[in-house]
């Protein structure tokens, strides 16, 4: 205020305004409210104080009368209006409206001084009518010399300045994503903007918040969530500690179970209630009165909803995860698919980096690569097939393949997803046989060995029939990639690089499918390896396998909550591929020998141990 001030009318009045505090200061609390949200703001403090402090705070000087008459007399010599504006008044409590009130017609006197009070009337009078039930109107009309009444803003002009605080932030509505963007508004936005001060406080909020995720969430999910947390925490909150609840799909099967809503609805006014259902069901799927089925979740994800798990922290923490990709990076990797040697280095980059979990960022590429594969144009198809299919080897990592009793899936199995998005209902099976045949060529081997049998397995004998179409690739081109995959086998295991790949048994057990399920050669090549400690050590490895169970429980005991790793061999009795009394011996020769490393003997004992006990049960179940 005092910037406003001549630097001769400051010196004037900075005695008196003092002076004038002090006398304020003995009119208690309730004027102390009142100051505290005025220019007078710093005296509001002393307020509580006793009038022993203000006395000593304050030199005893002029009455209260003369005082204001000092200062009348001062502002009358005045060539100027000042205008104190006190806004917001009916936002106050009851006590610290009338304070102010008061307070305005106590001073409201001095010349050359005009107050502007901004309240909602209504509200304002129900307050007063609180304290003085027989004054109602009457109490204001003594202050308020001039009233001006603010028409009530039209719906539409609300709607329409919301609308416009979105575009201006948050950038012009994609037409294809529009339709979705507007059912939520009017869902979910709408119903809570009802003044001008409800424009301005979201516009506000997602001034603040979208810049810092823009472009990473769905628009529509962003203004529903930000509106929920402005005016219903409470249910914000309860959205926020659910994602299990929320997410995907639902597993129960029981659309239409009303008691889903029970537990986030629990403090919405009950007028708000229809409105916070239909918030809960336009953001997440499975609250409402249908089933989806397991297709939408891939639209959903490329809309980066957050009823996606993956999606949903980053609408919460108001920024995007260092282990995610932004569309920005993802639109960059697509634009450059076609590239090979930028194809590699990203997947290089991608297997080098670590995530929290352990894992690499390459089932996180190659997930956003599934998820928006239909934006790869068909052009960029082939280049970007012969890429990947010729690197899967070097990025295809042990620390990435999930275990346990819920794995969904490795590299390869990713793979298999990204090419079926590639390639299907955009291309013709003859298209499809002509890409994958160019791709294969120099495929790494487990790759090749992988998608071959793949490709054989859609015409086997033991699967439904199925049309031609759905398949990898024509019929009367399995043979050409069969012969291709052999080939790239022999040409590892004539070098014994074979020996050194992570995919070492199955490859093994692909060859003798390839060759008619004649194991002769793969045996020929793996009892050469028997006399080899080093080569022993890998088989042993490569044998050995792992599986989880837990216990149910039931009948008094408890069961477990985490599953059980167990050690396996794979060997029985069907298995062909090496010769098993032999492996068996010369492990035992090797065991005993004691020139192993630690690690191996501990592999080798491990491997040794499991073996016999499996063969002990086998001999039990006999007898």
């Amino acid at each position: 205020m005092h910037t406003l001030l001549s630097n001769t009318l400051q010196e004037k009045v900075k005695d008196l305004v003092p002076n004038l505090g002090k006398k304020l200061l003995q009119a208690g609390p309730i004027i102390s409210s009142a100051l505290a949200l005025t220019p007078a703001g710093p005296l509001a403090a002393l307020t509580g104080q006793s009038l022993d402090f203000a006395k000593r705070f304050f030199p005893e000087e002029d009455t209260l009368e003369k005082t204001f008459q000092k200062l009348s007399e001062i502002l009358e010599r005045e060539k100027r209006r000042f205008v104190i504006i006190v806004d917001d008044i009916d936002r106050l409590s009851p006590d610290e409206a009338l304070a102010i009130f008061r307070v305005v017609k106590s001073v409201g006197r001095l010349p050359n001084v005009m107050y502007l009070l901004v309240f909602d009337r209504e509200l304002a009078e129900k307050a007063i009518k609180e304290r003085y039930p027989s004054e109602g109107p009457h109490f204001l009309e003594k202050i308020i010399q001039a009233s001006v009444e603010v028409p009530v803003p039209l719906r539409t002009d609300l709607n329409h300045a919301v609308l416009m605080s979105i575009e201006k932030i948050c950038g012009p509505l994609d037409e294809s994503k529009k339709t979705r963007i507007l059912n939520s508004f009017y869902d979910v936005v709408a119903p809570y903007i009802n003044t001008p001060r409800h424009v301005v406080r979201f516009q506000n909020a997602i001034s603040v918040s979208w810049p810092a995720i823009a472009n990473e969430i769905s628009l529509a999910d962003f203004i529903a969530l930000e509106t929920l947390r402005l005016y219903e925490p409470s249910l914000f909150q309860a959205i926020r500690s659910n994602k299990s609840k929320l997410c995907g799909l639902d597993s129960q099967n029981n659309p239409r179970a009303e008691n889903k809503f029970l537990s986030f609805l629990d403090d919405v006014h009950e007028n708000k209630k229809d409105t916070a259902k239909l918030a809960l069901q336009r953001l997440f799927p499975r609250m409402e009165d249908i089933n989806y089925v397991e297709g939408f979740l891939k639209k959903w994800d490329a809309e980066r909803r957050v009823c996606i798990e993956k999606h949903f922290d980053t609408y919460f923490r108001l920024s995007l995860s260092s282990e995610a990709l932004s569309i920005k990076r993802i639109d960059e990797i697509i634009e450059h698919i076609d590239e090979p040697d930028y194809v590699h280095e990203i997947f290089r980059e991608a297997a080098l980096s670590r995530r929290r979990s352990g894992t690499s960022m390459i089932p996180i590429l190659l997930d956003e690569l599934i998820t928006h594969a239909s934006k790869i144009e068909k052009g960029k198809v082939q280049p970007f097939l012969n890429a990947i299919f010729e690197i899967h080897d070097d990025i295809d990592l042990d620390i990435d393949e999930d275990r346990g009793m819920y794995a969904v899936g490795d590299t390869s199995r990713r793979y298999h997803w990204l090419i079926r998005s590639l390639t299907r209902d955009r291309f013709t099976i003859a298209e499809r046989t002509d890409l994958y045949l160019a791709a294969t060529r120099n495929a790494s081997l487990g790759w090749l060995v992988d998608f071959v049998s793949s490709a054989k397995s859609d015409y086997s004998e033991r699967k439904a029939p199925r049309r031609e179409e759905d398949c990898l690739i024509r019929q009367d081109a399995i043979q050409e990639l069969v012969q291709r995959a052999v080939a790239s086998i022999r040409s590892a295991a004539s070098d014994n690089q074979l020996l050194l790949h992570r995919d070492l048994l199955s490859i093994l057990y692909f060859w003798r499918d390839f060759l008619g399920n004649d194991p002769a050669e793969v045996r020929m090549w793996t009892d050469a390896l028997l006399d080899n400690g080093e080569a022993l050590v890998i088989l042993a490895k490569a044998f050995t396998g792992e599986s989880w169970s837990y216990a149910q429980g039931g009948f008094g005991r408890l069961g477990d909550n985490v599953a059980t790793r167990n050690s396996t061999v794979r060997i029985d009795e069907n298995t062909d591929i090496i010769d098993q009394e032999k492996f068996r011996l010369k492990l035992e020769e090797l065991q005993s020998n004691g020139r192993l490393q630690e690690n191996d003997q501990r592999l080798v004992d491990e491997f040794l141990n499991t073996w016999k006990n499996k063969l002990e049960v086998k001999d039990e179940d006999i007898f």
